[in-house]
Protein backbone atom coordinates (compact mmCIF):
# COMPACT_ATOMS: atom_id res chain seq x y z
CA UNK A 1 0.00 0.00 0.00
CA UNK A 2 1.53 3.74 -0.90
CA UNK A 3 1.59 6.45 1.66
CA UNK A 4 -0.54 9.26 2.42
CA UNK A 5 0.46 12.62 2.71
CA UNK A 6 -2.70 15.21 3.64
CA UNK A 7 -1.81 18.96 3.00
CA UNK A 8 -3.98 20.06 6.00
CA UNK A 9 -4.93 20.27 9.15
CA UNK A 10 -7.73 21.78 11.20
CA UNK A 11 -6.80 25.70 12.15
CA UNK A 12 -6.86 27.37 15.65
CA UNK A 13 -7.41 31.41 16.12
CA UNK A 14 -3.85 32.64 16.12
CA UNK A 15 -5.06 34.47 19.49
CA UNK A 16 -6.41 31.28 20.97
CA UNK A 17 -3.04 29.49 20.11
CA UNK A 18 -0.81 32.15 21.40
CA UNK A 19 -2.14 31.90 24.95
CA UNK A 20 -0.42 28.96 25.60
CA UNK A 21 2.68 30.99 25.02
CA UNK A 22 3.25 31.30 28.69
CA UNK A 23 1.80 28.42 30.60
CA UNK A 24 3.99 25.76 31.35
CA UNK A 25 4.11 22.08 30.50
CA UNK A 26 3.36 21.14 33.94
CA UNK A 27 0.43 23.23 34.35
CA UNK A 28 -1.18 22.00 30.89
CA UNK A 29 0.01 18.24 32.19
CA UNK A 30 -1.80 18.77 35.63
CA UNK A 31 -4.89 20.16 33.93
CA UNK A 32 -5.15 16.99 31.45
CA UNK A 33 -5.02 14.91 34.68
CA UNK A 34 -1.14 13.94 34.30
CA UNK A 35 -2.77 12.87 30.44
CA UNK A 36 -1.08 13.46 27.53
CA UNK A 37 3.01 13.90 28.34
CA UNK A 38 5.13 12.21 25.95
CA UNK A 39 7.60 10.50 27.43
CA UNK A 40 10.41 11.67 29.79
CA UNK A 41 13.12 10.97 27.67
CA UNK A 42 11.90 13.23 24.78
CA UNK A 43 14.02 17.18 25.61
CA UNK A 44 14.95 19.73 23.89
CA UNK A 45 18.73 19.27 22.64
CA UNK A 46 18.80 22.95 23.77
CA UNK A 47 17.68 25.26 26.40
CA UNK A 48 16.17 27.68 26.99
CA UNK A 49 13.51 26.76 24.94
CA UNK A 50 9.60 27.24 24.84
CA UNK A 51 7.50 25.81 21.80
CA UNK A 52 3.83 26.57 21.26
CA UNK A 53 2.10 25.46 17.40
CA UNK A 54 -0.20 22.81 16.04
CA UNK A 55 1.29 19.48 14.80
CA UNK A 56 2.38 18.56 11.19
CA UNK A 57 2.57 14.71 12.27
CA UNK A 58 4.63 12.23 10.74
CA UNK A 59 4.55 8.49 10.49
CA UNK A 60 7.74 6.56 9.37
CA UNK A 61 9.23 3.48 9.36
CA UNK A 62 12.01 2.82 11.67
CA UNK A 63 15.01 4.73 10.34
CA UNK A 64 13.81 6.41 7.08
CA UNK A 65 12.82 9.84 6.62
CA UNK A 66 11.72 10.90 3.52
CA UNK A 67 8.29 12.15 5.11
CA UNK A 68 9.75 14.29 7.10
CA UNK A 69 11.71 15.87 4.81
CA UNK A 70 8.46 16.66 2.39
CA UNK A 71 6.67 17.51 6.24
CA UNK A 72 8.80 21.11 6.13
CA UNK A 73 7.06 21.69 3.08
CA UNK A 74 3.88 21.05 3.94
CA UNK A 75 3.52 22.87 7.78
CA UNK A 76 3.36 26.53 7.61
CA UNK A 77 4.62 28.59 9.31
CA UNK A 78 5.09 28.26 13.48
CA UNK A 79 3.47 24.22 13.37
CA UNK A 80 5.32 21.92 14.78
CA UNK A 81 6.09 18.50 13.25
CA UNK A 82 5.79 15.47 15.19
CA UNK A 83 7.79 12.48 14.20
CA UNK A 84 6.71 9.22 14.89
CA UNK A 85 9.95 7.11 14.54
CA UNK A 86 8.67 4.48 16.70
CA UNK A 87 11.50 5.35 19.56
CA UNK A 88 14.47 4.04 17.59
CA UNK A 89 17.46 5.52 18.56
CA UNK A 90 20.54 3.98 16.52
CA UNK A 91 18.88 5.53 13.58
CA UNK A 92 19.00 9.44 13.23
CA UNK A 93 15.89 10.15 11.13
CA UNK A 94 16.56 14.58 11.36
CA UNK A 95 19.85 16.37 11.03
CA UNK A 96 21.11 19.76 9.77
CA UNK A 97 20.06 20.00 6.15
CA UNK A 98 16.11 19.33 7.66
CA UNK A 99 16.68 21.58 10.38
CA UNK A 100 17.91 24.55 8.04
CA UNK A 101 15.25 24.18 5.89
CA UNK A 102 12.47 24.31 8.81
CA UNK A 103 14.07 27.05 10.31
CA UNK A 104 13.50 28.77 6.53
CA UNK A 105 10.23 28.25 6.65
CA UNK A 106 9.58 29.65 9.89
CA UNK A 107 8.37 26.07 11.52
CA UNK A 108 7.75 26.51 15.47
CA UNK A 109 10.17 23.07 16.00
CA UNK A 110 10.06 18.91 15.48
CA UNK A 111 9.30 16.56 18.09
CA UNK A 112 10.78 13.41 17.24
CA UNK A 113 10.38 9.89 18.97
CA UNK A 114 13.68 8.77 18.00
CA UNK A 115 17.24 10.01 17.48
CA UNK A 116 18.72 12.87 15.70
CA UNK A 117 22.34 13.96 14.42
CA UNK A 118 24.36 17.04 13.43
CA UNK A 119 23.55 18.26 17.29
CA UNK A 120 26.32 21.01 16.81
CA UNK A 121 24.75 22.81 13.74
CA UNK A 122 21.41 22.33 15.58
CA UNK A 123 22.50 24.29 18.31
CA UNK A 124 24.46 26.88 16.03
CA UNK A 125 21.20 27.54 14.65
CA UNK A 126 18.98 27.11 17.63
CA UNK A 127 15.48 25.97 16.04
CA UNK A 128 14.04 23.80 18.71
CA UNK A 129 14.51 20.07 18.41
CA UNK A 130 13.30 17.46 21.17
CA UNK A 131 14.05 14.07 20.68
CA UNK A 132 15.13 10.99 22.35
CA UNK A 133 18.66 10.82 20.94
CA UNK A 134 21.58 11.47 19.40
CA UNK A 135 23.57 9.41 17.25
CA UNK A 136 25.65 10.01 14.03
CA UNK A 137 24.18 7.09 11.96
CA UNK A 138 22.32 8.18 8.98
CA UNK A 139 18.50 7.20 7.68
CA UNK A 140 17.52 5.49 4.90
CA UNK A 141 14.98 6.46 2.28
CA UNK A 142 13.44 3.31 1.27
CA UNK A 143 9.93 3.39 2.48
CA UNK A 144 6.25 5.44 1.76
CA UNK A 145 5.56 7.01 5.00
CA UNK A 146 2.53 9.05 6.02
CA UNK A 147 2.05 12.60 6.41
CA UNK A 148 -1.48 14.11 8.74
CA UNK A 149 -2.43 10.91 9.90
CA UNK A 150 -2.93 9.73 14.00
CA UNK A 151 0.24 8.74 15.56
CA UNK A 152 2.14 8.22 18.95
CA UNK A 153 4.37 9.99 19.42
CA UNK A 154 6.23 9.41 22.85
CA UNK A 155 3.56 7.25 23.90
CA UNK A 156 1.31 10.16 23.34
CA UNK A 157 -1.88 10.01 20.72
CA UNK A 158 -1.85 12.92 18.69
CA UNK A 159 -3.86 13.72 15.67
CA UNK A 160 -3.10 16.29 12.93
CA UNK A 161 -3.79 20.13 14.24
CA UNK A 162 -3.19 19.28 17.88
CA UNK A 163 -1.27 21.71 19.66
CA UNK A 164 2.06 21.16 21.33
CA UNK A 165 3.68 22.78 23.63
CA UNK A 166 6.88 22.20 24.91
CA UNK A 167 9.85 23.49 27.51
CA UNK A 168 13.07 22.32 29.96
CA UNK A 169 10.31 19.92 31.05
CA UNK A 170 9.61 18.12 27.89
CA UNK A 171 6.78 18.04 25.77
CA UNK A 172 2.61 18.06 26.11
CA UNK A 173 -0.15 17.83 23.88
CA UNK A 174 -4.17 19.45 24.29
CA UNK A 175 -6.61 17.81 21.86
CA UNK A 176 -7.37 20.53 18.64
CA UNK A 177 -11.02 20.74 20.41
CA UNK A 178 -10.07 20.94 23.78
CA UNK A 179 -8.09 23.94 23.58
CA UNK A 180 -10.68 26.85 25.16
CA UNK A 181 -11.80 24.19 28.12
CA UNK A 182 -7.49 23.37 28.86
CA UNK A 183 -7.07 27.50 28.68
CA UNK A 184 -9.78 28.00 31.04
CA UNK A 185 -8.53 25.25 33.43
CA UNK A 186 -4.71 26.28 33.18
CA UNK A 187 -6.00 29.91 34.34
CA UNK A 188 -6.92 28.53 37.57
CA UNK A 189 -4.24 26.73 38.56
CA UNK A 190 -1.97 29.36 37.64
CA UNK A 191 -4.15 31.43 40.14
CA UNK A 192 -3.96 28.70 42.54
CA UNK A 193 -0.18 28.51 42.41
CA UNK A 194 0.21 31.92 42.64
CA UNK A 195 -1.88 32.29 45.83
CA UNK A 196 0.27 28.94 47.50
CA UNK A 197 3.48 30.62 46.90
CA UNK A 198 2.14 33.97 48.71
CA UNK A 199 1.06 31.73 51.61
CA UNK A 200 4.34 29.90 51.75
CA UNK A 201 5.91 33.47 51.94
CA UNK A 202 4.06 34.17 54.57
CA UNK A 203 5.77 31.15 56.65
CA UNK A 204 2.85 28.56 55.97
CA UNK A 205 3.84 24.84 55.71
CA UNK A 206 3.17 23.26 52.46
CA UNK A 207 1.59 20.23 54.30
CA UNK A 208 -1.03 22.95 55.51
CA UNK A 209 -1.43 24.69 52.23
CA UNK A 210 -1.88 21.44 50.38
CA UNK A 211 -4.07 19.67 53.03
CA UNK A 212 -1.98 17.37 53.44
CA UNK A 213 -1.60 17.28 57.31
CA UNK A 214 -4.97 15.86 57.45
CA UNK A 215 -3.65 13.10 54.52
CA UNK A 216 -0.95 12.16 57.42
CA UNK A 217 -3.75 11.83 60.03
CA UNK A 218 -5.84 9.57 57.99
CA UNK A 219 -3.01 7.59 56.60
CA UNK A 220 -2.08 6.98 60.30
CA UNK A 221 1.32 7.87 59.88
CA UNK A 222 3.07 7.87 63.63
CA UNK A 223 5.11 10.91 64.35
CA UNK A 224 7.76 10.52 66.71
CA UNK A 225 9.48 13.19 68.84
Amino acid sequence: MSGIINMTIPRLRKELLKKFNNIPTTVISDCLNRMNTMHAAIKPVFTPVKIVGQAVTVQAMVGCNIASHKAIYVAQKGDIIVFDARGHLDTSVWGGVQTIAAKKRGLGGIVIDGSVRDKKEILKLRFPVFCKGVTPAGPHKGWSDNINVPVSCGGCPVLPGDIIIGDEDGVVTVPYGRASEVLKYCADIVKKEREWVKKINDGIETTKILGLDEKIREFKIKISK
